[in-house]
């Protein structure tokens, strides 16, 4: 008889116990199957297994286990032999200014500029996921002249960035592709039970993913946040319509392949306890009732500026942090625009002794060594200019202390050193003292490393062999030691994890680099 696989489709609005239903779901049936796959997003996999030993009451973990897309990729191709190394953002960033930048003549209208990098990566990013393949693209036909020719240099693109992909070798976005492909060959998923929560909806390449895992495993239960499965709200009105059609997706596939299906509704809403949050809930997005009594639990403030805005939330976290009971890791604050308002909220937050963590993520050229290896660049590219050598002694990862490089600045400016001043003659523009051979002793050591690391280059044409002296240029002058001791010195945790992480990333980078260029000859060398 063939296998009939279950499938549970938990449905409710936010807040109406959906996650919780699927712990205590997991707990009644631990012991009915020999192995159980939570599968969330990347962002919720730490908080799945925290969540989970909160709400059961557990200790530990045996036969369940939290995976993501990613992770459920690396399992599978190293479970069936054909394990692969992923591109990253910054590699796949690197291919993608390296053909813009050697094909530049046969585009009409991209070039190399970092705005074109960030569109071209998010265009194939999109093909990806959508499963949109060259024949595709080639097949498209379009009346405008100017997006036929858009059209044109990402086909071209798109075909140079998929030659470059070879020895074994993936974009991070064709590891879920091969993913749906490899399920198929797997144990891993076979009688087994899965749960698919915190998804907002699958894009193609991972609906084919969720119809393999259904061939395989014995019972699958997937949470969508929906009030109800059918609507007679246009598509402009109807805040649940793409989940709905996430759903109506789901089921579709289901009754393709016979499945038996269980609809589960949560209608009962247990997140917010405030009678006003109720009714803020169901009136938000539509509906105009009006709420007659006093509100006690929610506030607006019109604020002349974002600074002001911040000043006052400050003020009230401080109130009720000592007057009223709460604790700072009970409190948070949400925007919708992090990027204007993270700046003032660290200075606002600092001055009312507030611990802040934001949530953000941070461009790479902010990464401590990144910058400092840029700075040491623009050196040779900007001919020792002031500004160049001294964004370079600034970066505080030389045996040099601030004062020193402030004495030395100043005499610079005085004299106009610049340029082949630096190190093509002695430092002796003012009588010999003691003031001025210390100073030209820290000429010296300024200079003799970067002139060595200069004729490294010039003796050395290729990626690996200009990375490697890039690499011992920071081990002979023990700018990672001098790094050690800033974090240490720190009293600020997450700047001192932040440079903490900062030698891993530039490795990373820097064997990104030689695995994808390895034998090409580089720009540096010209500088």
């Amino acid at each position: 008889m063939e296998k009939q696989t279950k499938l549970n489709l938990i449905y409710g609005k936010s807040g109406t116990g959906k996650s919780q239903w699927m712990y205590h779901d997991i707990d009644q049936k631990i012991n009915d199957f020999q192995k159980i796959f939570m599968i969330v997003p990347e962002q919720s996999n730490l908080t799945c297994e925290k969540r989970f030993f909160e709400i059961t009451g557990r200790k530990s973990l045996f036969n369940v286990e939290v995976l993501t897309l990613s992770r459920m990729a690396y399992r599978v191709s190293n479970e069936i032999g054909e394990a692969t190394s992923a591109l990253s953002k910054v590699g796949k960033s690197m291919i993608i200014y390296d053909l813009l930048s050697k094909h530049k003549k046969n585009l009409s209208f991209l070039g190399k500029s970092e705005k074109n990098i960030e569109i071209v990566e998010n265009l194939f990013t999109e093909l990806k996921k959508h499963n949109i393949t060259m024949e595709n693209l080639k097949n498209v036909t379009l009346e405008d002249k100017y997006t036929t020719l858009k059209l044109k240099d990402i086909q071209y693109l798109y075909e140079k960035y998929e030659e470059r992909l070879t020895n074994g070798l993936l974009d991070e976005n064709d590891q879920l592709t091969k993913l749906g492909q490899q399920i198929k060959h797997s144990k891993l998923f076979e009688n087994t039970a899965i749960y698919i929560d915190d998804f907002f909806g699958f894009t193609p390449q991972e609906f084919v993913i969720f119809e393999e895992l259904l061939k395989k495993c014995t019972e699958m239960s997937i949470m969508i946040t929906l009030d109800n499965l059918e609507s007679d709200k246009n598509k402009e009105s109807d805040i649940f319509y793409f989940n709905r059609k996430f759903a109506k997706k789901i089921l579709e596939i289901a009754s393709t392949q016979n499945c038996k299906i269980n609809l589960v509704n949560l209608s009962k809403t247990y997140r917010f306890k405030r009678q006003e949050l109720i009714e803020l809930e169901k009136n938000l997005y539509h509906g105009n009732k009006k709420y007659e009594k006093e509100t006690e639990n929610i506030q607006i403030f019109l604020a002349n500026n974002p600074y002001s805005e911040m000043e006052n939330i400050a003020k009230n976290i401080h109130n009720l942090v000592k007057n009223c009971g709460y604790k700072y890791r009970e409190i948070g604050m949400v925007t919708n625009d992090i990027e204007n308002y993270a700046e003032d909220a660290k200075a606002i937050f600092a001055k009312y002794d507030i611990p802040l963590f934001v949530d953000e993520k941070k461009e790479l050229n902010q990464n401590i060594l990144i910058q400092f290896i840029i700075s040491l660049l623009e050196i040779f590219e900007q001919n020792w200019s002031h500004d160049a050598v001294f964004h370079y002694l600034k970066m505080n990862l030389l045996s040099l202390d601030y004062e020193t490089i402030c004495v030395l600045e100043n005499y610079c400016k005085k004299w106009g050193i610049r340029g082949t001043k630096w190190y093509k003659q002695e430092f002796q523009y003012e009588p010999i003292n003691e003031k001025q051979e210390k100073l030209e002793n820290i000429r010296k050591q300024i200079v003799n490393p970067l002139l060595k690391l200069k004729q490294n280059f010039m003796e050395n044409k290729t990626v690996l062999e200009l990375t490697q002296a890039i690499y011992e240029f920071l081990i002979d002058n023990q700018i990672i030691e001098h790094l050690d001791a800033k974090i240490k010195a720190y009293q600020n945790l997450e700047i001192a994890n932040e440079y903490n992480t900062s030698y891993k990333i530039l490795i990373a980078i820097l064997e990104e680099m030689v695995n994808l260029f390895r034998r090409r000859k580089s720009n540096i060398c010209t500088l």
